[in-house]
């Protein structure tokens, strides 16, 4: 059998998941809070509340520069 390939996307989002679960987990073995973007603000929370950042990420929304509407 052919062995699938991952685009750059699908590599790049792995990495970051998985740098993502090593933050949560040292913050949460030294139980320091932790950064998160919720609502267009930065907030912080304990490492506690990390378990509900399991969820998908939100889609990414693109502004366009240099023109107008």
């Amino acid at each position: 059998m052919k062995k699938r390939t991952q685009t750059l996307t699908q590599m790049a989002m792995q990495a970051l998941s998985e740098a993502v679960a090593k933050v949560v987990e040292e913050h949460r073995r030294r139980g320091i809070p932790l950064a998160v973007w919720r609502n267009g603000r930065a907030v912080s929370i304990s490492p506690s509340e990390a378990g509900v950042l399991r969820q998908a990420p939100a889609p990414c929304r693109i502004k366009s520069h240099g023109t107008e509407s």
